[in-house]
């Protein structure tokens, strides 16, 4: 009998452990709804979001926060795409109206700071951010977040952060750090080009290490681990741009994004799997396929791939390369793999080109020009990956001192 109990209560402990582990994960968003709505309690709420900014069941924060009666959500704020995800990339837009809520909308995306237009933060008391991040810097969302932090900050106003799990697993930290010379709108603060980190952490990043000093509030999740890949959040995924309609597409831009700049190769903009492939019509894909997949690079492995893009670069052309597999994003290293391709390319292709006139955008991507120039010298990749490594140090070492990590 004894046994027998002993047998029972084992089972149930594995059960509730593997009940525990396989939890999904509730966003900033569900938690502030359920716990936090006392933080605007009797003041004046913007909502900085898109079509990302859902619960779990793809209810959009701004109906949600229309909807409750402990919010009076009074503004709304864009950010590229806008609000409703129907502006084209890099297009800006003019300040109007929300067809659905009615609220006005300013826009983030058509001034030249892309910061709350005048006068906007004076109708409120509190801005809420509640946008999907995809771990890269290069990814203007994060930008917006730390240009209305410093407007907050300058205003007098109050920042809450509706945290959102990091698609890379908020592990690695990657790549080189921007430098100053080569910040802009795609690297306005110097942190590595995968930052590690996910959106609340972040912004406890921009305001206690890079000094945003505004009245900030992060909103943790529930339920969720590092090293998480997106599946195993739970949660749905809403595309955060045009060209990111997957988890997929969102963890491989962080090695293809950069690499799309110089217009040599095709990172699958035309094809069913934006950002997801490496491909020109002068590639042998077996070729590439196996010499990649014999680096050893961690959590991502290399198919060959051939197809015909409908739109973009080589349209209508019989194109081959590698498809990226991430396997592992806890043990992936993103931009070490952006310049194991681009070394491949480089000394196996005499086609593959550093435009001149594509240059200045590959160095802004990569907030330094140190990458392009030791490839271009014939640097392996290994020696180009190590280049970067003193910064990544330190960086974390901010990030311990600074206790900005949640999780």
């Amino acid at each position: 009998m004894k046994l027998r109990n002993f047998l029972f209560l084992a089972i149930l402990v594995f059960l509730l452990s593997m009940s525990a582990a396989h939890a999904r994960v509730y966003n900033g968003l569900e938690v502030f709804l359920s716990k936090y709505t006392d933080i605007v309690k009797g003041k004046r709420v913007g909502l900085i979001t898109n079509p990302t900014g859902v619960d779990a069941h793809l209810r959009s924060t701004a109906d949600l926060l229309k909807a409750s009666p402990n919010v009076n959500l009074v503004a709304l704020f864009a950010p590229e795409h806008g609000i409703r995800g129907d502006v084209g990339a890099g297009e800006n837009f003019k300040s109007g109206y929300d067809r659905k809520t009615g609220l006005p909308v300013y826009s983030l995306y058509g001034g030249k700071d892309h910061r709350p237009p005048p006068g906007s933060l004076d109708k409120v008391d509190i801005l809420i951010y509640s946008i999907q991040d995809i771990g890269c810097r290069s990814y203007t969302y994060i930008w917006h977040l730390a240009e209305c932090m410093s407007a907050a900050a300058l205003a007098g106003k109050t920042m809450v952060v509706l945290d959102v799990p990091n698609p890379l697993g908020a592990v690695q930290a990657d790549g080189p750090v921007t430098e100053n010379k080569y910040r802009s709108f795609i690297a306005l603060h110097p942190i590595p080009f995968v930052y590690g980190l996910t959106v609340g952490e972040l912004a406890l990043y921009f305001k206690r290490v890079i000094g945003i000093k505004c009245r900030l509030y992060v909103v943790p999740m529930i339920n969720y681990r590092r090293g998480m890949n997106w599946a195993q959040t739970g949660l749905p995924w809403v595309p955060t741009s045009p060209q990111i309609p997957s988890p997929e597409s969102a963890c491989a831009y962080s090695v293809t994004g950069a690499i799309g700049t110089l217009g040599s190769v095709g990172i699958g903009i035309g094809y069913t799997l934006p950002f997801q492939v490496v491909a020109a019509p002068w590639i042998n894909a077996e070729h590439m396929a196996r010499s990649l997949n014999n680096l050893g690079l961690k959590g991502i492995c290399f198919r060959e791939i051939h197809f015909t893009p409908a739109f973009g670069l080589f349209k209508g052309q019989n194109t081959h390369g590698i498809q990226l597999h991430i396997t592992d994003v806890a043990g992936f290293r993103p931009t070490a793999c952006t310049v194991a391709i681009l070394y491949y390319l480089q000394k196996n292709y005499p086609q593959f080109k550093w435009p001149s006139d594509r240059i200045a955008g590959f160095d802004k991507a990569m907030g330094t020009a140190k990458v392009r120039l030791l490839l271009q010298k014939g640097y392996n990749w290994q020696s180009v990956a190590d280049s970067w490594r003193q910064s990544i140090e330190d960086y974390l070492d901010k990030i311990k001192k600074h206790k900005v990590k949640i999780y």
